[in-house]
Protein backbone atom coordinates (compact mmCIF):
# COMPACT_ATOMS: atom_id res chain seq x y z
CA UNK A 1 0.00 0.00 0.00
CA UNK A 2 1.32 3.21 -0.88
CA UNK A 3 2.52 5.33 1.91
CA UNK A 4 -0.13 9.03 2.69
CA UNK A 5 3.07 10.86 1.59
CA UNK A 6 3.53 9.16 -1.85
CA UNK A 7 -0.52 9.45 -2.31
CA UNK A 8 -0.49 13.30 -1.13
CA UNK A 9 2.44 14.90 -3.15
CA UNK A 10 0.79 14.85 -6.47
CA UNK A 11 -2.59 16.73 -4.54
CA UNK A 12 -0.24 19.31 -2.98
CA UNK A 13 1.54 19.09 -6.53
CA UNK A 14 -2.51 20.29 -8.42
CA UNK A 15 -3.47 22.57 -5.72
CA UNK A 16 -0.21 24.65 -5.95
CA UNK A 17 -0.60 24.64 -10.01
CA UNK A 18 -4.34 26.10 -8.57
CA UNK A 19 -3.17 28.51 -6.56
CA UNK A 20 -0.72 30.07 -9.19
CA UNK A 21 -3.71 29.90 -11.71
CA UNK A 22 -5.74 31.55 -9.57
CA UNK A 23 -3.22 34.36 -8.99
CA UNK A 24 -2.55 37.48 -10.76
CA UNK A 25 0.27 37.68 -12.29
CA UNK A 26 1.82 40.40 -10.26
CA UNK A 27 2.04 37.97 -7.24
CA UNK A 28 4.93 36.47 -6.39
CA UNK A 29 4.19 34.73 -2.95
CA UNK A 30 0.54 33.82 -2.09
CA UNK A 31 -1.10 31.56 0.70
CA UNK A 32 -3.77 29.23 1.01
CA UNK A 33 -5.67 28.44 4.18
CA UNK A 34 -8.22 26.04 4.47
CA UNK A 35 -9.97 25.24 7.65
CA UNK A 36 -12.39 21.90 7.52
CA UNK A 37 -15.25 22.18 10.00
CA UNK A 38 -17.85 19.40 10.39
CA UNK A 39 -21.40 20.63 12.09
CA UNK A 40 -24.38 18.24 11.78
CA UNK A 41 -22.92 16.38 9.30
CA UNK A 42 -21.89 18.53 7.00
CA UNK A 43 -18.25 19.03 5.87
CA UNK A 44 -17.11 22.44 5.10
CA UNK A 45 -13.92 23.06 3.14
CA UNK A 46 -13.25 27.05 4.34
CA UNK A 47 -10.15 28.57 1.48
CA UNK A 48 -8.87 32.00 1.83
CA UNK A 49 -6.36 33.02 -0.84
CA UNK A 50 -4.25 36.00 0.39
CA UNK A 51 -0.90 37.81 -1.08
CA UNK A 52 2.39 37.54 0.60
CA UNK A 53 3.47 41.29 -0.01
CA UNK A 54 1.29 44.27 -0.47
CA UNK A 55 -1.56 43.35 -3.26
CA UNK A 56 -4.90 43.39 -2.39
CA UNK A 57 -6.51 41.98 -5.66
CA UNK A 58 -9.24 39.60 -4.06
CA UNK A 59 -9.06 35.82 -5.50
CA UNK A 60 -11.67 33.99 -5.74
CA UNK A 61 -11.47 30.13 -5.18
CA UNK A 62 -12.07 27.80 -7.93
CA UNK A 63 -14.61 24.72 -7.96
CA UNK A 64 -10.98 22.94 -8.92
CA UNK A 65 -9.64 23.90 -5.83
CA UNK A 66 -12.33 22.66 -3.88
CA UNK A 67 -12.26 19.43 -5.08
CA UNK A 68 -8.73 19.18 -4.57
CA UNK A 69 -8.76 20.06 -1.59
CA UNK A 70 -11.85 18.14 -0.25
CA UNK A 71 -9.61 14.90 -1.90
CA UNK A 72 -7.15 15.64 -0.11
CA UNK A 73 -8.63 15.81 3.03
CA UNK A 74 -10.72 12.36 2.41
CA UNK A 75 -6.82 11.31 1.73
CA UNK A 76 -6.14 12.44 5.23
CA UNK A 77 -8.90 10.68 7.07
CA UNK A 78 -8.29 7.21 4.93
CA UNK A 79 -5.38 6.67 6.25
CA UNK A 80 -6.39 7.84 10.54
CA UNK A 81 -5.38 11.65 10.11
CA UNK A 82 -7.59 14.56 10.01
CA UNK A 83 -5.87 18.07 9.87
CA UNK A 84 -8.40 20.85 10.90
CA UNK A 85 -6.26 23.28 9.11
CA UNK A 86 -3.86 23.31 6.08
CA UNK A 87 -1.83 26.28 4.85
CA UNK A 88 0.00 26.26 1.95
CA UNK A 89 2.46 29.02 0.82
CA UNK A 90 3.66 29.32 -2.55
CA UNK A 91 6.66 31.56 -3.79
CA UNK A 92 7.99 32.56 -6.64
CA UNK A 93 12.09 31.91 -6.60
CA UNK A 94 14.66 33.31 -9.06
CA UNK A 95 12.41 34.95 -11.19
CA UNK A 96 10.93 31.61 -12.62
CA UNK A 97 9.99 28.57 -10.27
CA UNK A 98 7.79 28.24 -8.19
CA UNK A 99 8.46 26.38 -4.76
CA UNK A 100 5.96 25.56 -2.15
CA UNK A 101 5.38 24.58 1.61
CA UNK A 102 2.20 22.88 3.69
CA UNK A 103 1.64 22.62 7.09
CA UNK A 104 -1.09 21.15 8.72
CA UNK A 105 -3.03 21.35 12.20
CA UNK A 106 -4.52 18.32 13.62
Amino acid sequence: MPTLQELETPIDKRIVEEIIALTPETWTAARLEVTYSRDEGIERYSHVISSMGDHEEPVVPSDELFDLTRELGVLFRRYGKHWRRATYVVRLEDGDRWKYSVDFEY
